[in-house]
């Protein structure tokens, strides 16, 4: 027990560092000793699936961080403990909407908070998660009132904000209100470097966030900018072929044909679907997002 313990130890502190990468390895040999010790049922053992879960989904290797989510799932069902049910809905819920299955993941936010009750220290992130899920689905109001709840939970100006702000930021710009939408990501962006290096992947999705609400401004320069420093702390955290670096390739791609760059533009998109169907399979929407940005790129003179 005390080795896994050190191990699982080893792991969140690489993790919070923004080092999924580095934090597998003892995450999985904590799981193993856990899972021999304990068996499936054990607080202990679900706690090694949370920790995995998380640095699977990470790391992009999302159909294995479902593995974990539901071993979670079905080790919570003979305990008591309320707190644990709540973080494996909690964590399913999060790899079903990652996967664009919508109704399961809203469906499992919702027994979630219900499970959790008022006052539960993961209601805030429960609210947001169900309202990540409302924004995909196109039910913005409904996203809206979920965030400025919890936010009003935390205070607009605790670091805990800074996810809320990414979020809402995320919101206007699929309502095309740059403008407010800049204002949240910057806010989210100051929140998050007081507890973070420049340097962490966290930093860069806010970054990556502000970038794309730059862009539907007009503001190419800046948000070149950061596009390029997310992507390059993405691909230095988690590799070339994660979810992060294909999303933050086609939106540089859509910012290169915006500025009438085609050829760069080609690329990055074609690197981008690339990765996204290693990740994805051919049928997943962003996919189609992106092989719809190259099909709107002009032709190549004698193509």
């Amino acid at each position: 027990m005390d080795q896994a313990r050190e191990l699982l130890g080893l792991a969140r502190e690489a993790f919070a560092a923004g080092k999924a990468v580095d934090a597998l390895a003892p995450a999985e040999a904590a799981y193993t000793i856990l899972l021999r010790d304990h068996g499936p049922d054990h607080s202990s053992t679900v706690n090694g699936c949370f920790a995995l879960c998380a640095i699977l989904e990470a790391l992009g290797r999302y159909a294995d961080a479902e593995v974990y989510a539901r071993r979670a799932m079905a080790g919570t069902e003979s305990l008591s403990d309320r707190r644990l049910r709540v973080n494996a809905l909690a964590r399913l819920a999060t790899v079903e909407r990652i996967q664009s299955r919508l109704d399961s993941a809203e469906d499992l936010y919702r027994q979630a908070i219900a499970l959790a009750g008022p006052g539960h220290p993961d209601m805030v992130a429960l609210l947001t998660g169900l309202g990540v899920v409302y924004k995909y689905a196109r039910r913005f109001d409904e996203a809206e009132s979920l965030y400025r709840k919890a936010l009003a939970m935390v205070g607009p100006d605790s670091p805990r904000a800074a996810t809320i702000w990414h979020n809402l930021g995320g919101l206007d710009h699929s309502r095309r209100r740059y403008a407010s939408g800049e204002q949240h990501a910057r806010q989210s962006v100051e929140l998050r470097l007081r507890t973070l290096p420049p340097d962490h992947p966290t930093v860069a999705a806010d970054q990556a966030a502000l970038a794309s609400l730059l862009a539907g401004q007009g503001k190419w320069d800046e948000a070149e900018v950061l596009y390029r420093e997310a992507l390059a702390v993405f691909e230095r955290a988690y590799g070339p072929d994660h979810y992060e670096v294909a999303v933050t390739l086609n939106d540089l791609g859509a910012l290169m044909a915006a500025r009438g760059e085609n050829a760069e533009a080609e690329r990055h998109y074609t690197r981008s679907l690339e990765i996204k169907r290693r990740l994805f399979g051919a049928d997943h929407p962003e996919i189609a997002l992106t092989v719809r940005n190259r099909e709107h790129l002009p032709a190549r003179p004698g193509t």
